[in-house]
């Protein structure tokens, strides 16, 4: 009798479930509720009459207010160009409870579309839900149900981005990556991701000149367009109604507070998916792409550069992630099925033991986010 391993079993398994009708949304529903289990929704810090519900709905009321009464080294206080959320808040006529909960919806479809856009890259099920899992567990997955009450609106804007790089017109293009740059700044930075995917999608990963990547096709002219509208609008508005986003705890300075946590720091960003990160950087170098190579590190240098000079340093370096997507097309080309499978298969279980860690600088230490199971055990002890 054949013996068949674990590994093989669980292929086969995929494959199969992966032929069911609507399987992306089957997926998705599976990893929201693992997410959920693994951790815990703030759902007991619930104030929607808290200063940073109110600074959102201030800004919903009046998106030209400069929030000049807010204080210059809060969070609050750095929401002065960050309008999209507000504006969905104004003309959708949603609560906070609304938000949360278009919220949550986004964060599922996170997974559907984290799914079919790995699909369309590698053609292949199983990898595609390996990829999907391992973000699931990662914070870039789990912070639509972890963001309650403290209005950072990440899942907003990784949706865009994904949404940006599913996109397959340069209108969707342009709508996306417009409504990222205006939900947080550091998702208008992402823009060069979304850039590099579409230009590689249609050039290729192979030896490339200068010349090759600023002959811009029309996906990534569309990113360019976005990029230049937003910097236009912003310096409008900035000369017209004289906002300004404070810099007090967002500069060079900051790095003395937050250098010695940047390790743990950087790894909680991709966690095992790093292993992409390592496998096509020295791939590239080995066999002297050398342009490439600049490519697929610029975006890991300007992220960990700004998440040193910022407090809250796993949620800035999380915007790095849609670089994935870019990386699994360049390993495509250079690694068979089964390998990268496993490959894939090894950087979700790595993402899926490590714990929620989230690495916030918070005088001068930071902390973990307990799974759900933990409180659940808790309430059955005591």
């Amino acid at each position: 009798m054949t013996h068949i391993s674990p590994f093989a079993s669980l292929l086969t398994f995929v494959e199969k479930k992966a032929h069911v009708k609507f399987y992306p949304f089957y997926l998705a529903f599976f990893l929201m509720c693992c997410s959920l289990f693994f951790s815990y929704p703030q759902i007991q810090f619930f104030d929607f009459q808290s200063h940073s519900w109110e600074t959102t709905k201030l800004k919903s009321n009046d998106l030209t207010n400069s929030l000049t009464s807010a204080d210059p080294t809060s969070n609050n206080a750095k929401k002065v160009f960050r309008l999209t959320v507000p504006l969905l808040m104004k003309l959708l006529h949603l609560s906070p409870l609304g938000i949360i909960i278009l919220q949550c919806f986004l964060g599922f479809f996170i997974f559907v579309y984290g799914y079919k856009i790995s699909l369309n890259i590698l053609d292949d099920v199983v990898s595609a839900t390996f990829i999907t899992a391992g973000i699931a567990f990662l914070y870039f997955g789990r912070v639509a149900y972890f963001d309650i009450n403290r209005t950072w609106f990440d899942t907003f804007a990784y949706f865009f981005l994904l949404m940006a790089i599913y996109s397959q017109t340069s209108l969707g293009i342009i709508i996306f990556s417009t409504l990222a740059a205006w939900t947080d700044e550091r998702a208008f930075i992402a823009l060069g991701i979304v850039f590099l995917f579409h230009h590689f999608k249609k050039k290729g990963y192979q030896k490339t000149s200068f010349k090759e990547l600023v002959s811009f096709n029309k996906e990534g002219l569309a990113v360019i367009f976005s990029i230049f509208l937003y910097l236009i609008v912003r310096m409008a508005l900035t000369l017209k109604y004289d906002m300004h986003t404070p810099s007090d705890t967002s500069n060079y300075t900051v790095l003395s507070k937050t250098l010695i946590f940047m390790p743990v720091g950087m790894w909680t960003f991709l966690e095992g998916f790093w292993l992409v990160y390592i496998f096509t950087l020295a791939h590239t170098f080995m066999n002297k792409n050398f342009l490439v190579f600049i490519l697929f590190l610029l975006p890991l240098v300007i992220f960990t550069v700004i998440s040193g000079c910022v407090l809250d340093i796993t949620r800035s370096g999380s915007y790095l992630l849609p670089v994935i997507f870019v990386l699994i097309g360049y390993m495509k080309f250079y690694m068979d099925k089964n390998r990268l499978r496993k490959f894939l298969f090894y950087c979700f279980c790595i993402s899926f033991l490590f714990p929620a860690l989230f690495v916030m600088i918070t005088e001068n230490n930071f902390r973990i986010e307990p799974p759900t199971f933990i409180y659940a055990l808790k309430h059955l002890l005591y």
